[in-house]
């Protein structure tokens, strides 16, 4: 599990996740509560967790030059594997 200080939001990333039928407090539900991480591509971190309502996500975080605060880039909705793969691995 990765630690999350904070998120930095602006107003593109808010946009892009709406569309994808996430909102805010979602993401920052998953990246602040029981996740599991995979390294993404172009060093960035995939994460995979539970809202606060029990919905799974995949948040996509961009490191930032500020220790243990990262980018929102985008978070949908989780497959049927990222799913199996969080229960098997947050035990």
């Amino acid at each position: 599990m990765v630690y999350v200080k904070k998120l930095d939001w602006e107003e593109w990333n808010v946009k892009h996740i709406k569309k994808h039928t996430v909102v805010v407090e979602e993401v920052e539900q998953v990246c602040h509560g029981k996740h599991v991480t995979r390294l993404g591509k172009k060093g960035r971190l995939l994460i995979i967790g539970p809202t606060q309502s029990g919905r799974m996500l995949v948040v996509i975080l961009s490191p930032t030059a500020k220790k243990n605060v990262y980018y929102p880039v985008t978070a949908r909705p989780a497959d049927k594997q990222e799913i199996r793969d969080y229960k098997n691995e947050s035990r």
